[in-house]
């Protein structure tokens, strides 16, 4: 019995890249609500691209990742891998780089999604946006800048209160540095604040223990 010959020609991982290159089309650009200006999206490149990669024999993964925070932004060096389906020896290594901010845990993803949409985009010579797949309207907090430290030393002494009259002492110490950097940050100086009601929460709730526990033994 003789064996079925691959439906795949046997192409050199080059050779199926140039007929992807050759068959992608234009990625349209979009501009979804709360953007500034239009890109190309990271789930427009896989939609365009994927089809073509699996009908030419190809396969692509994040090979090496190369993770860094700074602040509310996640810094990423990363190797995408492109490999023959044919031959897993056959292929090639595109060095990407990306970047997401987050004020919560989307900051990775973010990164990893704008380092392989690159990668896409460079390697099959494909049109990009004017902007990468980051949160437009969250801005970069550097751990180092001035009113950031301020937020720090804030919540370091909302730590050490011990007494609702002391957290009110930590607020007013601090009112002229929080306003200040409301201007800039505010989405750190409202982190801070959260912090805040939280502790005055805590202690305001262990007074009303402390009451109770009064009163019952009176």
């Amino acid at each position: 019995m003789v064996a079925k010959e691959s439906i795949l020609p046997k192409l050199s991982l080059l050779q199926r890249l140039a007929l992807v290159q050759k068959d992608v089309d234009y990625i349209q650009k979009e501009k979804k609500q709360g953007m500034k200006y239009s890109i190309v999206s990271h789930d427009a490149v896989t939609a365009k691209v994927r089809p073509l990669m699996v009908q030419h024999g190809v396969i692509y993964y994040p090979c090496h990742l190369d993770v860094s925070q700074s602040g509310n932004r996640t810094q990423m060096t990363a190797i995408i891998r492109f490999v023959s389906t044919d031959d897993r020896d056959d292929y090639i290594d595109v060095y990407s780089a990306g970047y997401g901010i987050d004020e919560q845990d989307k900051g990775p993803g973010k990164a990893i999604s704008y380092s392989v949409k690159y990668a896409l985009l460079k390697a099959l010579g494909l049109e990009s946006g004017d902007d990468p797949d980051e949160d437009q309207h969250t801005p970069h907090e550097d751990p180092g800048n001035e009113h950031n430290l301020a937020m720090v030393a804030f919540e370091a002494d909302i730590d050490l209160a011990t007494e609702v009259e002391q957290l009110e002492k930590v607020a007013a110490k601090h009112k002229v540095a929080i306003t200040k950097a409301s201007a800039t940050y505010p989405a750190r100086v409202l982190k801070a604040r959260q912090h805040y009601a939280a502790k005055l929460r805590l202690l305001k709730a262990s007074d009303d223990k402390k009451l109770d526990d009064e009163g019952s033994s009176d």
